[in-house]
């Protein structure tokens, strides 16, 4: 992560930057003689003490040093973005490997920074991290951190992540645990490469290190692989079908439950939903999952979660808002059972004309079935054909729902790492580059997010009701729980 400074953008009126001198434009070298790495780095070096001494370069290259005294805290400064890492790995199952031609350029970034692992949740190989990096990782504290293991055995994980320098992620996860670092750890799992014996073993590891050093295993989720229709000259990788699906199950749900009591009652062993909903089985009860619902942004409890607040939501008062409702609700083809089934049982409660439809993935192709991967023109053709399998006239529906997880509001990985040249977007945008009002536009009805749940989308038809949005910032008129999600690709 070595770099020359941190460039400041901006610089707060009567702070303690502006008293010291420094100006927009100046860039950050050094506080307390150590360079300045990226904004996280900033954090930890200008609380360590209360006096902070800097060393400023101003943009015709001269320097000058100052001291603040700033108790530990801030100095008033806003930096510049830091830029995103990449991938190392070649791993047999890289969506990014998987994606068709023709998206915008941030998409096909394979991001591998442990900022953004720590930050937001995004799962790592660690194939970008040195031992300098993993060393700094646990000067710095940043814990937990999110490895992608995929498997525990060096030759089974050189297979998957096609690096052959990167078969012993044990190595690298022990440092960080010695260190004090929590991890969380996921693997995807591919029929014949890392699921049998290899992911009994990586199971058996990566639990023997649950409580062994200062740090912990926190949990180990498992993800059945996602291939798209795009694999044109990529390996030969077996998809998880309903068959295998449905045996990983009836396995491994039982081992989840005998996890869990060894561990204090505390799921550690989690199974993403996407397993289930390929089984075409009912996700598990509330207890199958973390009370701190762990690994929600990668897919693991987010059908649960929605039921458990639908249910509740339904008995409300507030239901009574959606009554007399048409609504056309839009997802992907393995939520939309789940969604249908609330939305029969909220209709008979209260009186509501909602209706689901399953959006499929022309886009990536239909074995991409989740909502998160859905792409604007998907989403369109999908309400066209309802419109068209009603009435053909425009007004059939009252509003139409999309899935949150479809949407961005920011075309580079975050609003903080970021590649060169990405551009914010605060009307949303789609995959394709397709907005929410250019949808709404063209289906000529108030066209919503989905937000997590019933009660923000009750919001936001209220909210469409009002006239609000019409092409503004999407956060000033919706919830933006669900939103550029990291993981959102296992959004339902």
């Amino acid at each position: 992560m070595a770099q020359k400074g941190v460039q400041i953008i901006t610089v707060e009126p009567g702070s303690l930057a502006e008293e010291a001198g420094v100006r927009p434009g100046d860039t950050l070298l050094e506080i307390h003689g150590e360079a300045v790495l990226d904004q996280l780095n900033y954090q930890f070096l200008i609380t360590r003490e209360d006096e902070a001494v800097l060393l400023v370069q101003r943009p015709d290259g001269s320097t000058f040093e100052a001291a603040v005294e700033n108790g530990g805290e801030g100095i008033g400064v806003d930096l510049a973005q830091d830029e995103v890492k990449v991938c190392k790995q070649n791993c047999v199952f890289c969506f990014v490997h998987q994606m068709p031609k023709g998206f915008r350029k941030s998409l096909y970034l394979k991001d591998e920074d442990v900022r953004l692992s720590f930050l937001y949740g995004h799962f790592t190989t660690l194939s970008s991290s040195d031992d300098a990096e993993l060393d700094r990782i646990v000067r710095e504290r940043l814990s937990p951190i999110h490895v992608s293991v995929h498997a525990t055995d060096p030759v089974a994980r050189v297979k998957v992540v096609g690096n052959p320098r990167e078969g012993d992620i044990l190595r690298k996860i022990d440092r960080l645990l010695d260190g004090g670092i929590d991890v969380h750890t996921q693997a995807v799992v591919a029929p014949g490469l890392n699921d049998g014996a290899i992911w009994q073993q990586t199971v058996d590891d990566l639990w023997a290190r649950r409580k062994e050093g200062r740090g912990n295993v926190l949990s180990l989720s498992c993800v059945p692989v996602g291939l798209t229709g795009h694999r044109e000259h990529l390996p030969l990788v077996q998809d998880v079908g309903e068959g295998f699906a449905r045996d990983w199950v009836a396995r491994w749900t039982p081992e989840v439950r005998k996890y869990a009591r060894a561990n204090e009652g505390e799921p550690w062993l989690l199974l993403a939903d996407e397993w289930f909903t390929r089984a075409g089985v009912e996700v598990p009860g509330r207890a199958f999952y973390s009370r701190s619902w762990a690994q929600l942004e990668n897919g693991v409890g987010l059908v649960r979660r929605f039921l458990e607040h639908s249910r509740r939501f339904i008995k409300s008062p507030r239901a009574r808002g959606f009554t007399g409702r048409r609504v056309l609700l839009l997802t992907g083809a393995s939520f939309a059972p789940v969604l249908s089934r609330v939305a029969a049982e909220l209709n008979r409660q209260v009186g509501s004309h909602l209706r689901v439809a399953a959006a499929k993935n022309v886009s990536f192709g239909e074995s991409v079935t989740v909502a998160g991967l859905l792409c604007g023109e998907d989403l369109k053709y999908a309400a066209h054909a309802d419109r068209e399998a009603r009435t053909g006239r425009a007004g059939w529906v009252d509003a139409v729902v999309v899935p949150s997880s479809s949407l961005r509001t920011t075309t580079g990985p975050t609003d903080q790492y970021t590649l060169r040249g990405a551009v914010v977007r605060e009307e949303g945008t789609f995959l394709d580059d397709l907005t929410l009002p250019q949808l709404a536009a063209d289906l000529g009805v108030p066209t919503v997010p989905s937000g997590a749940n019933l009660s923000h989308l009750l919001d936001h038809l209220e909210a469409a009701d009002r006239g609000a949005f019409r092409g503004g910032a999407l956060q000033s008129a919706f919830h933006t729980a669900g939103l550029n999600l990291p993981q959102g690709a296992y959004n339902p």
